[in-house]
């Protein structure tokens, strides 16, 4: 089952250009005196305002909702900010009350409200150092559609139970935004374009990661992404199934996933997504993004135990979010980049034919890894295809090919960002990356986008902690305790990456002509949202694709 269409977007420039389309208004606004503006269209609306202001000194820090008869809908609700120039705002704040009001709006009935921004989000002079406003009307928007999404277990469990014309997939069918505050239609009709396509593929990476972890099996992720992106202008499509050719290709996948072969609906899988630009005279650099499958991670023979299973179905979210990606980039037909994309999907089973601690697997790059712990099994499975990526920069080099070439991973990889940043996600570089500043990238864009990155910098204990040292092997996988309780547990494992792949060869000493960038990121504090509702699970945010298009897309 694929996403819906998206609710239809309509934009204005003036409160007065409203028609009687919306059955709803979202007044979205900083300060209440703000409010007055709202008399243009809602008289009625000015002296419950007053009166409120008068006998309730909390009115203004939260949702409320107004009957307003002079208003389409009769519904008028007022989202406010807080304040969005203290050291720590930032637009995240603008992006909670857009969510907060429209799903507000919904459960008061609406599904077409306008979203009406009472005044201006602050300037480049007003804002905190570490606050960017640039992106703010896409961030907006995506938040509107993040409030009228629906997950995809749920669309299907409702197609499955009500009468097809009666089941609810979205919960907006449109929405319109009023800007009024020197903002130009052209600039508007280019974010409205960018948010749609972030949306389409956040909506990818969302809905398989909301999949159990036998909707989404490592060949549905497959299926369902191939479906995805079926007729896509500039995107091709390859899977890689046969156990033979995983062995060959990718020993420590297949190593890591030996346990699931009894059940050919868990065994491991490799999707290859590759976008060309439209315009091959304007790319700009070549993305190599590999992304992390684990579509249920049991810790294999080292067991999760105590509870620490749950919610192990999102180990996925790394693969999802670079789908996600490749998607969007495909939707907003981006002429400076090109991808070259690997998904490693796996079930981290237990069985008789598990991979054991101190196995020796040898990896696509030739390096002996000494296995200490299968519930490790994410550093496994993206290091040979970062090892082909190598391959291929190099190929393309030796063919002449000069485009700029950097390496991303992407993967819920450990708990140890958490424990050091929240839920925030992280990027690990190497040397050649941190000079480019590929890192900063994607914290730069990641602020503007609301999905704030920490920059987290490798240091030389990392190479230390999982060198070999004995001749037996040629790099340790990880120590054989869980990342929280250990020293620089999500750094040392992009060190193992680099290691293992054959990355190391091509540091900042191997000189411009051979240095390959990597950039590590750890998103498993940023998929989620870090809110569990009960003992559920929390809701997954599509992170990263909105950071990534906002990093390498054309401005």
């Amino acid at each position: 089952m694929s996403p819906p269409a998206l609710p239809e977007i309509r934009t204005c420039t003036a409160l007065s250009a409203l028609g009687n389309t919306s059955d709803a208004l979202v007044a979205v606004y900083t300060d209440v005196a703000s409010l007055d503006s709202l008399a243009k269209i809602a008289s009625d609306s000015a002296a419950y305002i007053a009166l409120s202001k008068s006998v309730d000194k909390d009115f203004g820090s939260s949702v409320a909702l107004i009957p307003s008869a002079s208003i389409s809908g009769g519904r008028l609700v007022l989202s406010p900010t807080g304040s969005l120039d203290d050291d720590t705002d930032d637009v995240r704040k603008l992006a909670d009350a857009v969510k907060a009001g429209v799903t507000r709006a919904v459960q008061a009935g609406s599904s077409r409200p306008a979203i009406y921004f009472a005044q201006p989000p602050p300037t480049e002079d007003e804002r905190s150092h570490d606050a960017d406003f640039s992106r703010w009307i896409e961030v907006c928007i995506l938040a509107a559609l993040e409030a009228s999404y629906v997950t995809l277990v749920v669309r299907e469990h409702r197609l499955a139970t009500c009468k097809q014309d009666k089941a609810v997939v979205e919960n907006l069918e449109s929405v319109e935004f009023v800007f009024s505050h020197s903002v130009s239609q052209d600039e508007i009709n280019k974010a409205v374009k960018r948010a749609k396509a972030i949306e389409t593929g956040r909506r990818l990476a969302v809905d398989m990661g909301y999949g159990d972890p036998e909707r989404m099996t490592p060949y549905n992720c497959a299926e369902y992404i191939k479906a995805a992106v079926d007729g896509v202008q500039g995107i091709t499509y390859e899977e890689i199934k046969d156990l033979d050719v995983i062995k060959r290709e990718y020993p420590l996948l297949y190593n890591s996933a030996r346990a699931s072969f009894s059940e050919k609906k868990t065994w491991p899988c490799v999707v290859k997504l590759e976008y060309q630009s439209p315009e091959a005279a304007k790319v700009k650099e070549h993305l190599y993004l590999v992304g992390k499958g684990v579509t249920y991670d049991t810790g294999g023979i080292s067991l999760k135990i105590g509870g620490s299973m749950r919610g192990m179905s999102r180990d996925k979210l790394g693969a999802c979010g670079v789908a996600g990606f490749v998607l969007a980039t495909g939707v907003m037909q981006d002429v400076s980049v090109n991808i070259s994309c690997i998904l490693a999907f796996e079930r981290n089973s237990i069985g008789p034919n598990a991979l054991l601690p101190d196995e020796v697997i040898v990896s696509r790059a030739g390096v002996r890894v000494l296995i200490n712990d299968t519930d490790a099994e994410g550093r496994l499975v993206m290091t040979d295809p970062v090892a082909e990526c190598r391959e291929r920069i190099l190929a393309a080099r030796e063919a002449g090919n000069k485009t700029p070439a950097v390496i991303y991973t992407a993967a819920t990889l450990t708990g140890h960002v958490i424990r050091a940043y929240g839920w925030y996600g992280a990027t690990v570089a190497n040397g050649p990356a941190r000079k480019g500043r590929y890192d900063h990238r994607l914290a730069v864009s990641g602020l503007a986008y609301g999905d704030p990155f920490e920059n987290s910098i490798m240091r030389r204990d990392d190479y230390a902690f999982v060198a070999s040292k004995t001749d037996r092997e040629d790099v340790y996988q990880s120590n054989c305790q869980a990342s929280t309780l250990t020293d620089r547990g999500h750094q040392y494992p992009a060190a193992f990456i680099i290691k293992a792949s054959g990355l190391d060869k091509h540091s900042l000493k191997s000189g411009d002509s051979s240095a390959i960038p990597f950039v590590h990121v750890d998103i498993a504090g940023s998929a989620e949202d870090g809110v569990e509702p009960g003992l559920g699970l929390c809701a997954i945010t599509g992170s990263p694709v909105a950071t990534f298009a906002g990093a390498f897309w054309a401005h």
